[in-house]
């Protein structure tokens, strides 16, 4: 091997080097770089930023609003109370009746043939029972058979009464007025007693079922007029009538309220569809409380961050009545303490906040 070539071997193999320890090097520096920038990024975010509120009494309008729904006023399920296949049908699903209204007409023409038979029987004894009433005077027959015929004409007119009744009860008549719904029978269709034919709802007037609370419910008065408002009818306002309040709470701590609603017309709302009621209260109220944004998921959790010496302490707190964007707090806060209203997001109890406007 030549001198010239050996050479050129060292230099290539001092270049190879020479590359490999400046890869190496720069290398070992971007880590040192990457290194510095995350304890640095560690040193920024070691604090979380958030907005907070103080908690403290505020003063509010007496007035509140109270979520319900509407209900009918009136509903009835139509039984029938006699046996027989129907002859005449005359409802169907989504139609109208009267209150005496005949919905349908049951097989009748057996105790019909009775009634005429009966009928001839009364005549006849009213015929006999006068005949007697002449001969008794004359002597031509006793007072106890007499007694004994007249006994049998009332006999024979309270049977005719009974079987009217039961003729009468053929005809299947609305108890209320309404519309019908759930039909349960057909035309031909067999009833024995107990049988369901019907329900009859009533949506005119309607009824709005709300539950209070005792601070609520004692604002609320039988024959009270309310405004009503549906979110069916947005923008519409209805005059609603107080005509029961509860004297009792159920499970929930709450009273149940009913509001009778006038729905003529087209009967735009329908039951089942959802309403809102306007109560109106002598005085404002003053109240512990906290925006509605502090509250950590929904106000029914009742979770919010309390700022304790810039530290995120997560509370449970029980919340009482909404107020526009604040709600009234019950029990878990006092009054000077600072709840975490925005920033909520990447919190835990804890962690270290830095308080910004």
């Amino acid at each position: 091997m030549t001198t010239s070539r050996i050479i050129s071997i060292i230099v290539i193999l001092i270049v190879v080097v020479a590359g490999a320890l400046a890869i190496s090097w720069k290398l070992k520096q971007n880590k040192a770089t990457m290194q510095a920038n995350a304890e640095l990024s560690q040193q920024r975010n070691s604090f979380i930023p958030v907005s907070v509120a103080p908690v403290e009494k505020k003063s509010f309008s007496g007035d509140f609003a109270v979520n319900g729904t509407f209900m009918p006023s009136k509903q009835v399920m139509v039984i029938s109370d006699v046996n027989g296949r129907i002859t005449s049908l005359k409802i169907d699903d989504g139609t109208y009746v009267q209150k005496g209204q005949v919905m349908l007409v049951v097989d009748n023409k057996y105790f019909q043939n009775e009634m005429k038979i009966n009928r001839l029987n009364l005549q006849k004894a009213e015929k006999d029972l006068a005949r007697l009433a002449n001969l008794i005077n004359d002597g031509g027959v006793t007072q106890q058979q007499y007694d004994e015929a007249k006994t049998g004409v009332e006999s024979l007119k309270i049977g005719i009464e009974s079987l009217q009744k039961r003729i009468d009860d053929t005809y299947v008549k609305a108890p209320i007025s309404g519309t019908i719904n759930n039909m349960r029978i057909e035309d031909g269709s067999y009833l024995a007693p107990g049988t369901p034919v019907a329900n009859i709802v009533s949506i005119n007037p309607l009824r709005l079922d709300v539950f209070l609370t005792e601070d609520q419910v004692v604002t609320a008065k039988k024959g009270q007029r309310v405004k009503v408002t549906a979110d069916v009818a947005r923008g519409r306002e209805f005059s609603g009538v107080i005509t029961f309040v509860d004297v009792q709470a159920d499970m929930t701590k709450r009273f149940p309220v009913q509001i009778e609603v006038a729905n003529a017309g087209a009967s735009l709302i329908k039951a089942g569809m959802n309403g809102k009621v306007q109560f109106s209260a002598a005085a404002p109220v003053a109240t512990l409380a906290i925006p509605r944004s502090a509250f950590v998921g929904s106000v029914l959790d009742g979770k919010v961050y309390v700022v304790e010496k810039n530290t995120a302490r997560l509370r449970q707190v029980r919340a009482g009545e909404s107020y526009g964007d604040y709600v009234e707090v019950l029990e878990g806060l006092s009054a000077g303490e600072t709840v975490v209203r925005s920033g909520q997001s990447g919190l835990s109890d804890g962690v270290e906040v830095k308080v910004v406007e």
